[in-house]
């Protein structure tokens, strides 16, 4: 049986487009324990390594932006600090 995304059809505020959504509902499921409002604090935040942007920005710049984004929720879900 495949589990079901909670987050399916939610508009998270400040996502523009498809790459910030995905990166946004991966925070939402992955470090902030699918706390919609902790995940828009976070997609919003400037980031201090995203230069400056936050990272809802920078995943809808480019892919590569977009896979940064989701490499560093994963850094920081391993407990890398930041």
């Amino acid at each position: 049986m495949k589990p079901t995304n909670c987050c399916e059809g939610v508009h998270l505020v400040g996502t523009t487009g498809e790459p910030s959504r995905r990166a946004a509902l991966d925070a939402a499921t992955r470090i902030c324990a699918g706390d919609h409002l902790t995940t828009i604090f976070f997609m919003n935040k400037i980031h201090p390594w995203l230069d400056g942007h936050t990272p809802l920005e920078s995943a809808e710049q480019s892919e590569q932006g977009l896979e940064f984004v989701i490499d560093m929720i994963g850094a920081i879900e391993t407990g890398v600090h930041i």
